[in-house]
């Protein structure tokens, strides 16, 4: 049974409940700034996932092609019109939404490398502590994300634990084929796109994120073709 990818997105839900609650209380000054504390620690979480590859250049050649697939797609203009239109019908409000940091609050609790290793570990062993682990930090960062976005941070756990169902089934049945040194990698990739959303959480530069995840599929097979090569 997937008991951290269940626990994960009960945080969220729960994170963004208490965040929107709270929406009143915290001070206007506060609401602005916190969102830019939390991406510079993402930016931090980010370059610690990175410094743990094990072979950069796969790693850079899953991000360049991965979002070139993205962007040929247009995953991110997409993802705006899907995610626009179920807050609305989930009536969650979404009419001053601001999308674009909509999407960055998206991106990190349904893609994030940690979130992707950490659900492929359960998948694979059974054990949901690194995932739950995460979903403390999660619960806080959604409160964060809630306080300026509202109630329309509770829809995001409906297509996240779609998601992260997807990367327990793989990991139950790649199980066989994974190694460590796909997972360093697959860490380095989720790095890169953590210290993104960071860079644009923080306002310092806005990266299509969303058309940046399918390096997050190909990195791993990038990985072992890499190791298969050099090695």
């Amino acid at each position: 049974m997937p008991f951290g990818v269940l626990v994960n997105c009960g945080c969220v839900l729960c994170g963004g409940l208490l965040g929107t609650a709270l929406k009143q209380v915290i001070p206007q000054k506060l609401n602005h700034y916190l969102p830019m504390a939390f991406g510079c620690s993402s930016i931090a979480i980010g370059i610690n996932s990175i410094i743990k590859a094990n072979a950069m250049t796969a790693v850079v050649l899953a991000i360049l092609t991965g979002f070139t697939l993205g962007q040929l797609m247009g995953l991110e203009e997409k993802s705006a019109r899907f995610f626009g239109w179920l807050v609305r019908a989930l009536h969650l409000g979404g009419k001053d939404i601001d999308m674009e940091f909509y999407i960055t609050a998206v991106a990190l609790f349904c893609c994030s490398g940690f979130g992707w290793y950490s659900t492929l570990t359960e998948g694979i062993t059974g054990d949901p502590s690194l995932l739950l682990s995460k979903s403390v930090l999660d619960f806080f960062t959604a409160v964060v994300f809630a306080a300026s976005l509202g109630l329309s941070i509770c829809a995001i756990p409906l297509p996240q634990v779609v998601i992260l169902l997807g990367v327990f089934g793989a990991g139950r049945v790649l199980a066989p084929l994974l190694t460590p040194a796909m997972f360093a990698d697959l860490s380095a990739c989720g790095g890169i796109l953590t210290m993104a959303a960071g860079l644009r959480v923080s306002k310092i530069k806005v990266i299509p994120l969303v058309d940046m995840m399918p390096a997050l599929i190909l990195v791993m097979p990038c990985s072992a073709l890499w190791t298969a090569v050099m090695g």
